[in-house]
């Protein structure tokens, strides 16, 4: 039992290597010998854990500051198994296509260890080696296509997520000259006294600098669309439903163990920021996979909004909409994959009739469109209900919260028009990828109606939530309604800003530029507020 958590990384890792090494059609289906292993161990130490004390397992036999800790509490049992069923998904869903491919399963296999081990490590440099090691293998599966447009999409990813990682590595330098410890806990007893001091300060501005590169934080966001973009779908459907969610949770771990409230007001307004500007960039698109990465930016500066302070409906609501998140954009760019699959084309403009050619996957991503947008009944309306709760009493936050909403809306409304029109000619059987959506669609109602007891997970009273209140349909509708002619008005008629917005390059140079402004501003915003 107390070595469960060691067996969560490695089990993945040893598998992948197995695959490796044999070579065999039939040693490949060791994977799913694997997850099954996961899946069981992971429940067993849920049930086993006392909501009131962490788990922690240290290597070494030296002394706390040290010795290599894993440490588990609800947070990241949560996020484990939430991991652990998103790996389910895409291993279903690319089975068919890449049930040989012993490379792929390698590394997609060799990832989720990595993952696993981010999210229970409790020392600073290994939280680094373990989001390197998913940062290289990622880059590889983004360029795993090995075309022109995918190998430039995977090194700019690959690059510009190292430079942010060096300010991170800088930013841990400043804390272990003070500090003399690496170990997260023991930082978060003696920082108290010595959060005060210009190394301490500087420290946590260059690792939340590499945090924001990491989680695609307005103005250093400009990888996330070419990657998603460039990935074969599952793993577009990997970086944006987990993936980039790393650097949220690095966020989340980093923030409490700092105990920093001077910069909750920042990462607020860069929230929004980040939100807005990713679902002006959306719009803008008209390539599928580019307006579902365009939004997941969005959706991030949202998340970003509510997990600003530390406590309260707001951060609660925002660790739901991490994993409704992972849910319902997994759905949406699986769907997205199988489209540009059947039709050979990217460009929602150009494609039509989805709903009669491919019925049961439209119904599948209709679902995603209406738990993005906030339907109520489906689980993105609940972890935006809690945020929008827990920012009620600021009045100007809930007029930016419902610009965001509105935003989300029309872009899903700009995607949503390939559903209409004549079917097309081609059609295929998507059997084990069908599969994969309906879980994940039936996902998204089982949260958006029995959310309560995921509240009680986190200890948190959803009891105000109420989803037949006749207010929560009448302003979805009138959301959706005033979205539509906007679309109608600004959007379709490409208006020529639109088409100016959609063409923005941002060359690599110009992206470190961008980084250096952002630490720039932290540092300011710091200097002011002292």
């Amino acid at each position: 039992m107390d070595l469960i958590p060691i067996y969560l990384i490695f089990i993945p890792i040893l598998t992948s290597i197995t695959i490796y090494i044999f070579h065999n059609r039939y040693i490949n289906y060791s994977i799913f010998i694997c997850q099954g292993v996961l899946t069981f161990l992971s429940l067993w130490y849920y049930t086993s854990f006392d909501e009131k004390v962490t788990k922690t397992l240290a290597f070494g036999g030296w002394s706390r500051e040290i010795d290599i800790v894993l440490k588990n509490d609800r947070l990241s049992l949560l996020f484990i198994i939430f991991t652990i069923f998103i790996w389910w998904i895409i291993l279903i869903y690319c089975w068919n296509k890449r049930k040989y491919d012993h490379r792929f399963l390698f590394f997609l296999s060799f990832l989720q260890g990595s993952f696993l081990g981010l999210l229970q490590t409790n020392d600073l440099f290994n939280l680094f080696v373990f989001i390197e090691i998913a940062t290289i293998i990622s880059s590889i599966l983004i360029l795993y296509k090995k075309d022109g447009y995918s190998v430039r999409a995977g090194l700019y990813y690959l690059l510009f997520n190292s430079v942010g990682m060096l300010c991170y590595l800088i930013g841990l330098i400043f804390l272990y000259n003070v500090m003399g410890t690496l170990n997260m806990d023991v930082i978060g007893e003696r920082i108290v006294s010595l959060r005060g001091t210009n190394s301490i300060r500087l420290a946590y501005i260059f690792m939340m600098s590499a945090i924001g590169v990491k989680s695609a934080f307005f103005p250093v966001y400009n990888w996330l669309p070419k990657a998603h973009s460039a990935a074969p779908s599952s793993i577009s459907a990997l970086l944006s439903g987990l993936l980039v969610k790393s650097g949220l949770y690095a966020f989340v771990r980093l923030n409490t163990m700092y105990g920093i409230e001077s910069f909750s007001e920042f990462f607020f307004l860069l929230g929004f920021f980040t939100a807005l500007s990713g679902a002006i960039f959306a719009i803008s698109q008209k390539d599928i996979k580019q307006i579902l990465a365009f939004s997941t930016i969005s959706q991030i500066g949202l998340i970003v909004m509510g997990l600003s302070n530390l406590d309260g409906n707001a951060f609660y609501g925002s660790i739901f909409h991490i994993l409704n998140h992972a849910i319902f954009k997994c759905l949406l760019f699986l769907g997205a994959g199988l489209i540009i699959n059947t039709y050979s084309k990217r460009r929602v403009t150009e494609i039509r009739g989805v709903f009669k050619t491919m019925p049961l996957t439209s119904i599948f991503m209709i679902v995603g469109v209406l738990s993005i947008t906030g339907a109520p009944l489906f689980n993105g309306f609940i972890s935006k209900s809690i945020i929008k709760y827990g920012l009620n009493e600021v009045p100007y936050k809930i007029y930016m919260f419902n610009i965001l909403n509105l935003s989300t809306s029309i872009a899903l409304i700009k995607l949503s028009q390939i559903f209409f029109g004549e079917p097309h000619e081609k059609k295929y059987n998507y059997f084990c990828e069908n599969i994969s959506m309906s879980l994940l669609a039936v996902m998204c109602f089982v949260l958006g109606i029995f959310f309560i007891p995921l509240g009680q997970l986190l200890h948190v009273d959803l009891g105000f939530i109420n989803l037949f209140t006749p207010w929560a349909w009448i302003s979805y509708l009138i959301t959706l309604v005033i979205a539509y002619f906007i679309y109608l008005f600004f959007v379709h008629r490409e208006l020529p800003i639109i088409k100016k917005i959609r063409h923005i390059h941002i060359s690599f140079g110009a992206a470190n530029s961008l980084l250096v402004f952002f630490l720039f501003i932290m540092i300011m915003w710091k200097f002011i507020d002292t």
